[in-house]
């Protein structure tokens, strides 16, 4: 599963390299505000199952 970018990093428009905590906020002493965004994160995982829905019914119609 992939997570979204950091808040704090998405805000600033760094490079992320969502990591727990990310390399960004490490170098800055940000590391108690290096949160991922759920929002971004719920559409990531929406995506995810969505093209997994798009593997199985391609598998269904292989086996029709």
């Amino acid at each position: 599963q992939f997570r979204s970018r950091i808040t704090v990093c998405k805000r600033l428009k760094l490079k992320c390299d969502r990591r727990t905590p990310c390399g960004s906020c490490i170098k800055r002493d940000t590391v108690a505000r290096c949160q991922y965004s759920p929002a971004a994160a719920e559409k990531i995982d929406v995506q995810s199952l969505h093209n997994r829905l798009l593997q199985l019914e391609g598998m269904v119609t292989q086996l029709s």
